[in-house]
């Protein structure tokens, strides 16, 4: 099995599990950020200021296009991930759910779900796992040799 402890991986996937709620809103601010650089950018403006040419927004905006799509991919892995636990193993989708969303700390956990400290290092070893090997399958992560 994989240390995710102190793997980047561990970071990332965590990242996005912690931060679920707030996708939709950065895919939101994201495509205002596109829009809003489309209306500012007009040739008068390019004359007056020297901004950024033609080329550059082009380039900005697919950089953020790439963003979206990466945020949009991990949100429907992540809840794709949340339909099959909450259908197949209700305990995998409560410790998320107290964990990642709610935001409880290990003895919070423990309390609710009757888990103890080592039973939730087991779990959430095993939840990361499996969203890392579905990450790999969907190529949203790079293969690593161990």
């Amino acid at each position: 099995m994989i240390d995710f402890t102190t793997s980047n991986t561990y970071k990332k996937i965590e990242y996005y599990l912690y931060n679920y709620d707030f996708i939709d809103a950065k895919v939101s601010n994201l495509k205002n950020e596109i829009s809003d650089s489309e209306y500012n950018q007009n040739y008068t403006r390019w004359i007056k200021n020297k901004s950024s040419s033609l080329e550059d927004l082009v380039i900005k905006n697919m950089d953020i296009e790439r963003k979206i799509l990466k945020l949009n991919k991990w949100k429907m892995l992540i809840d794709n991930m949340l339909k099959e636990f909450g259908q197949k193993n209700q305990l995998y989708y409560n410790f998320i759910h107290l964990k990642y969303f709610i935001k409880l700390n290990s003895s919070e956990i423990e309390e609710k779900l009757n888990l103890s400290l080592k039973e939730q290092k087991d779990i959430q070893a095993k939840i990361l796992q499996y969203i890392f090997l579905l990450a790999i399958k969907n190529n949203m992560l790079k293969e690593v040799n161990i």
